[in-house]
């Protein structure tokens, strides 16, 4: 996961333009907030001539997508704009007293729901998408799939485990119990849980 800012040049007289556009942008920048891709954004004041909209995400294109999507930008409000990568040197680790327990292996929990029809699709996707990007993270130890067949669509549940509340910031961003799921995954769900449950692991039996 990498930090992305987005930069916007405004037009003249922004605060009075936007009115008509505000809400479809907002409702675009809190659902990309929902998914764990919008750490924050905002406009900077006096004058309202620019904005920047912070991002926590695999790769530039996502940024992109939101870009080209928002009514900011199709209507012209924003003049320019520009991604930059952006490397966080302060910031990115917890603060002293939200630092979690050093030992204990975490539980990862998220449940969704499927149409049949959709779920091997789904299925595919995870394996081929999702699996290699968990691989890539360090303290990553291992992940399980479990569904719930119900009377018109299927529940699927997915626990990663992880050697460390750290590693899994480094996979989610500094919102821990943010769900991360991919456009991809989006489209295929039918719902699906917003945020995730930790847990720690004390015990475990293998026959």
């Amino acid at each position: 996961m990498n930090y992305y800012a987005l930069f916007y040049e405004l037009v003249d007289d922004m605060v009075n333009r936007r009115v008509p556009f505000r809400e479809e942008h907002l409702r675009l920048a809190r659902e990309s907030r929902e998914r764990g891709e919008l750490a924050l954004a905002g406009a900077l004041a006096e004058p309202v001539d620019r904005a920047l909209l912070v991002f926590h995400v695999e790769d530039k294109n996502k940024v992109e997508s939101f870009a080209r999507k928002d009514p900011y930008v199709i209507n012209g409000l924003a003049k320019r704009w520009e991604i930059r990568p952006w490397n966080v040197v302060v910031g990115n680790e917890p603060p002293p007293s939200a630092a979690a327990p050093a030992s204990g292996t975490i539980l990862r929990r998220w449940t969704a729901r499927i149409t049949k029809s959709q779920l091997p699709k789904y299925l595919e996707h995870f394996s081929k998408n999702i699996l290699p990007e968990l691989r890539r993270v360090a303290g990553y130890l291992a992940a399980t799939v479990s569904l719930r067949h119900l009377a018109s669509d299927v529940e699927i549940t997915v626990e990663t485990t992880w050697d460390s509340h750290d590693a899994i910031r480094a996979f989610a961003g500094p919102d821990l119990e943010a769900a991360v799921v991919a456009d991809e995954a989006t489209a295929l769900l039918t719902s699906f849980d917003r945020r995730v449950r930790h847990s720690e692991i004390v015990l475990t039996d293998r026959a």
